[in-house]
């Protein structure tokens, strides 16, 4: 892994991929880390019931989205010494068991700052195996110099 800094970071900087394969596993052990037990999430018999969105599967928490997007970012810039000083998150689409979500970023806006003040914006996305974007999210990560 390249060691990050504030100076050696261009505009465009892309980040290396983070890929995660989603079943109905991984979303009940969310449902238990997030305390929500919605059945829409953990109860695919009813979800195919309801058929709620049109599909008739359960759908995998936001946070679940918003943690891979994350993964992406701190895989990058944690060991450089980087930290991330401001998130913003929105979910586009619902994932399902079965979605392969590939989470990438790319470097947007350079902030320099005082010594040891200067971030970077990093605009990232999560896309399912359709390349549909399922989540966005704006970060701003502060780096050494």
């Amino acid at each position: 892994m390249e060691n990050l800094t504030f100076g050696g970071i261009e505009l465009g900087t892309e980040l290396p991929k983070f890929v995660r394969q989603v079943d109905q596993r991984s979303i009940n052990g969310n449902a238990v880390a997030l305390l929500d037990y919605n059945p829409i999430h953990i109860n695919p018999a009813w979800a195919r019931e309801v058929n709620l969105l049109g599909q008739g599967t359960t759908i995998a928490h936001g946070m679940t989205t918003f943690s891979y997007m994350t993964s992406a970012l701190t895989q990058w810039c944690y060991p450089s010494g980087g930290f991330i000083t401001r998130l913003e998150s929105k979910f586009v689409q619902p994932v399902r068991p079965g979605d392969t979500i590939t989470c990438g970023g790319v470097v947007s806006e350079l902030h320099p700052r005082q010594k040891g003040q200067g971030f970077v914006v990093v605009e990232l996305s999560a896309e399912n195996q359709r390349g549909e974007t399922v989540g966005v999210c704006k970060a701003h990560v502060r780096l050494p110099e």
